[in-house]
């Protein structure tokens, strides 16, 4: 699969402070793929200002698939006019004030889609976990009135469609366990849906576990969105392309047997109680030809503010080349940038 693809660019510990949460994940500066060459700013009315994606010439011999980072742990993947998101968490609001309380900020949702940053519908979500930073925007998109009469399918545990219903979702979720093999639009394209873990932070343990069986009370502040399970995806275009995407930093081993992606997304937040989390992934995987770092930015600093660069971890890619060097693999990182498109 995908042999001869090339690529461009196109435009806590339970119980822990909410200023801890990503307590060493997210500081410092990254460089973005070499060759691109910089936009102008979009503009967009009654929206905030959102800046262009670095662009340069289509790739040759492409697969015809994008991949765009929507910063933190979030994705769009497109492809022959079809749309989808992974963990699109956008407003990137400050967690650390007003008690953790909870908001949406449509006026950054809609700024991304007006300015084409974002290109919607979607028609499949898919969430790997509960936590705010990856769902709390979950119900503005699925009940955004210009998308209401079209079909949007989700993917999450039992526990994420209890949130989102406690949220105000009214459109049905696929609940998924991990093991599922779905076909979606009469089989252009397919998702393996694989049973994963969150993370293991300093203490062995991560921010706001649980489950939940029923519809809690709405939630009100981050520690009310738990992480309920977590999942992982692997998304095919048959013939094309292999994408496999991770919301958290941590996997379970004998789930990932026998898969092989072209892609993989790694997550990058704290992994420092994970035993070789990085070399074991990799070569679980088979050495994937492309990975890519994701959730190793803030999540706060806004898509408008000049200062966004500099909150996206150059660590996480030299910790992934070097666990590719270690591991003796053939893979290549691809570093990216806040709303850049990758082409495959």
């Amino acid at each position: 699969m995908c042999e001869n693809c090339t690529t461009s660019t196109r435009g806590s510990e339970a119980g822990a402070s909410r200023r801890g949460v990503l307590r060493g994940a997210v500081l410092g500066g990254a460089g973005v793929a070499a060759g691109l060459t910089a936009a102008s700013p979009a503009q967009a009315a009654e929206a905030v200002p959102i800046p262009e994606a670095e662009t340069v010439e289509p790739a040759r011999k492409s697969v015809g698939v994008g991949l765009r980072w929507l910063g933190v742990a979030g994705w769009e993947i497109s492809f022959d006019g079809r749309v989808l998101y992974f963990d699109p968490y956008l407003s990137r609001f400050d967690y650390r004030l007003q008690g953790g309380a909870l908001r949406t900020d449509p006026r950054v949702i809609e700024g991304l889609l007006a300015s084409g940053r974002l290109a919607g519908p979607p028609e499949l979500i898919m969430v790997s976990h509960g936590h705010w930073d990856h769902m709390a925007d979950v119900p503005y998109l699925l009940g955004r009135k210009e998308w209401k009469q079209g079909t949007i399918d989700t993917i999450g545990t039992e526990t994420h469609a209890h949130l989102l219903r406690a949220m105000g979702v009214e459109r049905s979720v696929i609940v998924a366990s991990g093991g599922e093999y779905l076909a979606f639009a009469g089989g252009a394209y397919t998702v393996e849906v694989i049973r994963s873990l969150h993370s293991q932070s300093g203490g062995h343990g991560f921010f706001a576990p649980g489950t939940r069986t029923a519809p809690p009370p709405p939630p009100a502040t981050i520690d009310d969105l738990v992480e309920g399970g977590t999942l992982a995806y692997q998304v095919t275009v048959p013939g094309r392309l292999k994408v496999l995407m991770f919301g958290g930093t941590n996997f379970v081993e004998r789930e990932l047997a026998g898969l092989r992606p072209d892609v993989v997304v790694v997550s990058m937040t704290d992994f420092s109680t994970v035993h070789e989390y990085l070399p074991r992934l990799l070569t679980a995987l088979g050495g994937p030809r492309y990975v890519i770092p994701s959730h190793h930015d803030d999540m706060i600093t806004g898509y408008d503010d000049p200062n966004l660069p500099k909150t996206v971890r150059a660590q996480a890619v030299t910790d992934l080349r070097d666990a590719i060097r270690r591991a003796g693999l053939p893979s290549r990182v691809l570093p990216v940038a806040h709303l850049q498109r990758l082409d495959f």
